[in-house]
């Protein structure tokens, strides 16, 4: 009886600390971005195993397979692609994989919005809420049919992902609105940041990048300095990383000769997704008083505290959210 009531004893410590269950591998999900990857992990949470291919801050347009790419395809049960429609790399990937479950674009029931020279603008479109929820419910059903012992477990924690987004999100727009970036213009350095601004209300005037190494054109940049002059634009927004691109060098040229400040914002970080958006509403708030390119480099004390007001508020809203999941956790 002894010996019974150990073993009772260990299986019952095995199924809490394995949700799994004894004995079952967990559901091993490759995505080609890492953040589809942190979506995945928020809802898959101990029942799968995810791993991503793109090393954050790299461009999905010019990376290529590796070695070390296919073993982690071969051995996935899951993969999460972005689009095998628009990016190369997942067009790539789907050609090698066989008899894998395959979650790509049109699953994603994604929002695309069109932006001059583009049509319809793909890149980063993950980072609009309303798509970013999209790909976390796709993400959500596919693992429920794959697993149908963790349906509960994978919809409860869809539940608690989708509350933090909404209530990032209403944080995020409560700052915009307060700070005064809403009904300002932006001129876009590049297309990915186009989700993020949209998303925080303000208008947008266009990109200086056009398509695959097709630029904003001679007559275009006058009459956007034109602009700049009158008023019409507030600010030119890249992305954090892409300084010395040359689209980050038209911009700043761009602030030499006019004045107008250019911010940067993360769109690359995807450990928390919501903490971006709370994080890029500080910073396009702060790029309405920040120095422009050519001008005096000294930090002014208007500046300076603009900046820590912002850094408080953005600490006070993520502690904010925190709580909100922690709450949700119970």
């Amino acid at each position: 009886m002894r010996h019974m009531a150990l073993i009772a004893a260990f299986l019952l410590v095995s199924i809490l600390l394995f949700p799994g269950g004894l004995g079952e591998s967990r559901i091993e999900v490759v995505a080609t971005l890492e953040i589809y990857a942190s979506f995945a992990k928020e809802i898959g949470g101990d029942r799968v195993s995810v791993d991503y291919i793109v090393p954050q801050g790299m461009d999905i347009h010019s990376y290529s397979l590796r070695y070390e790419d296919i073993e982690k395809i071969e051995k996935s049960d899951l993969i999460i692609l972005a689009s095998s429609e628009f990016f190369s790399l997942d067009a790539n990937i789907l050609e090698k994989v066989q008899g894998k479950e395959i979650l790509d674009f049109p699953d994603y029931n994604a929002t695309l919005f069109s932006l001059d020279g583009l049509g319809r603008n793909v890149h980063g479109y993950w980072l609009y809420p309303k798509n970013a929820l999209g790909i976390c419910k796709a993400i959500e059903k596919k693992l429920e049919s794959m697993d149908p012992a963790g349906k509960d477990y994978y919809r409860a924690n869809f539940e608690k992902l989708s509350e933090e987004i909404n209530k990032s999100l209403s944080i995020a727009k409560s700052l915009s609105k307060n700070l005064g970036l809403e009904n300002k213009t932006a001129l876009l350095a590049v297309p990915g940041t186009y989700y993020i601004v949209k998303t925080l209300g303000m208008k947008i005037k266009g990109s200086i990048v056009r398509g695959p190494n097709q630029f904003i054109g001679g007559e275009e940049l006058q009459e956007i300095k034109r602009e700049i002059k009158e008023g019409e634009i507030s600010l030119i927004v890249n992305a954090a990383g892409l300084e010395k691109s040359r689209a980050g060098e038209i911009a700043q040229q761009l602030s030499v000769e006019t004045g107008v400040r250019v911010a940067y914002i993360d769109i690359f970080s995807a450990e928390n997704y919501t903490a971006l958006l709370l994080n890029d509403a500080a910073i396009l708030a702060g790029g309405l008083h920040t120095n422009v390119y050519g001008g005096s480099q000294e930090f002014s004390l208007p500046y300076i505290l603009i900046i820590l007001i912002l850094s408080g508020i953005v600490a006070i809203s993520l502690l904010e959210v925190y709580l909100c999941r922690k709450e949700l956790l119970k």
